[in-house]
């Protein structure tokens, strides 16, 4: 795939299509296709996790990371993490400082975090607004190079926006008691700001989506800290697809990583996918489970990426309603080699045969199910039948398929076969339970 930068000062406005705001309606932006399923890595013990509050998420989440450095209580019992980004060397005395967003009662803050310490505070910042404008941002995300700190805005008229702010200014702001930063030079308008990264000299940020995939944009950075979108050989913006409930991105080695969250109740993903590639269905996706809501991601220059979550806040540990379903009161840490090696593929599924039915009145009804996840609806099938399955699957790690005949007094398990990646094309049979089904297949 032939990808065009373009960093002149003329294309730096449009998204899509160029409008006298200099910016691309949001309304005038579908959402992505999708053409493949994508499933995550579940497979967990069942039982309390080994570092963190609840039950384990799953095998590969536990075997990776580490506990990181927590926020105060102070901090956690007024305000949500939300984004985080890693500053090196930040005091020039070669120490690293982990930044921390949050928002809540009052300002926003930048937190840092020293990353050698469990606990260990080093400074809080507020993030003031711009001049009379007394609206908060949500502060979903913050990104850093070597000369300013990037942090969503406000949105305004429906647009999400990314203000900047001098590291020197937030330097010397974060020694002093009660300092804060403000932002410089104008709000930059952008179809989304949910999530962001910097990886070389751009900026990639990206729309959170409840209900589908969505988009996220590469921008080249400034001297001056202004974004010019980054453009395709077509003129188009250059984009990558993003999964459902994006919560955080990070970029390296050739790869970003994305974290996604849908609440309170339910398990996270983190998402590995190639960078090289923008369509979410051709970028060989690795996905496995996590624990419940994180948010922010970063990678670091010495290897390591750091997973942030909210569900330590106090609007989710239990004092607000009921708690997440693992609490965590702040970073986990991981070797970015774990997360970008993991092996896998992609398995298309392709026509399923009855030899023998497994009811003996009436049509089978199939349900397949691949990861412990249903694959559509069940299918209706009688014996000597053949039906077109023609669904595509990532999956990570091997992949397991297994067959239940619907049943009014308990489905019945007809077998299950695991094929790991690079196996060669074929056909899985399953037998149990007096049937006979074949279901051929295609792995990439």
């Amino acid at each position: 795939m032939h990808l065009k930068r373009t960093t002149a000062a003329a294309l730096c406005a449009p998204l899509l299509l160029l409008t006298t705001a200099g910016v691309a309606g949001a309304q005038e932006t579908k959402p992505p296709e999708p053409t493949t399923t994508i499933k995550c890595e579940q497979a967990a013990t069942g039982g309390t996790a080994p570092m963190y509050d609840g039950k384990s998420a799953s095998y590969m989440y536990d075997s990776r990371f580490k506990p990181g450095p927590e926020l105060t209580g102070k901090e956690l019992s007024d305000h949500t993490p939300q984004g985080v980004a890693w500053w090196k060397n930040w005091d020039g005395n070669r120490n690293d400082l982990l930044l921390v967003t949050t928002y809540g009662k009052g300002k926003a803050h930048i937190v840092g975090l020293d990353p050698k310490a469990g606990d260990r505070t080093v400074g809080t910042v507020d993030i003031e607004p711009r001049g009379k404008d007394t609206h908060q941002t949500h502060a979903g995300a913050i990104a850093l190079n070597g000369k300013w700190a990037f942090v969503d805005g406000p949105k305004k008229d429906g647009w999400h926006t990314i203000r900047k702010y001098s590291l020197s200014d937030l330097r010397s702001a974060m020694t002093v008691n009660g300092g804060s930063v403000s932002p410089g030079g104008a709000d930059r308008k952008v179809y989304g700001a949910s999530f962001m990264t910097i990886d070389g000299g751009h900026l990639y940020a990206g729309k959170f989506s409840s209900e589908h995939r969505d988009w996220m944009y590469s921008y080249t950075i400034a001297a001056d800290g202004s974004l010019a979108l980054d453009r395709k050989a077509d003129g188009n913006g250059l984009r990558w697809e993003v999964p459902q409930w994006t919560q955080g991105v990070a970029g390296a080695d050739g790869r970003f990583l994305f974290s996604t969250s849908s609440g309170r109740k339910y398990r996270s993903n983190l998402y590995v996918t190639n960078k090289g590639e923008t369509n979410l269905d051709r970028a060989s996706v690795r996905c496995f489970r996590a624990p419940s809501m994180a948010e922010g991601i970063t990678a670091t220059p010495n290897g390591d990426a750091y997973l942030l979550f909210e569900s330590g806040s106090y609007k989710y540990n239990g004092a607000m309603g009921s708690p997440a379903i693992n609490v965590i009161n702040g970073v986990h840490r991981a070797k970015l080699s774990t997360l970008t090696s993991i092996p896998g593929g992609r398995i298309r599924l392709g026509t399923l045969h009855c030899v023998e039915q497994e009811d003996f009145v009436g049509d089978d009804e199939i349900r397949i199910r691949v990861e412990d996840q249903n694959l559509g609806k069940s299918v209706q099938i009688s014996e000597g039948d053949k039906k077109k399955i023609d669904k595509t699957v990532q999956f990570t790690g091997n992949v397991s398929v297994k067959l239940y005949e619907n049943d009014v007094e308990g489905d019945d398990y007809l077998g299950q076969r695991v094929l790991e990646p690079g196996s060669k094309d074929g056909i899985m049979e399953f037998t149990k339970d007096g049937a006979k089904y074949r279901l051929s297949y295609k792995l990439s």
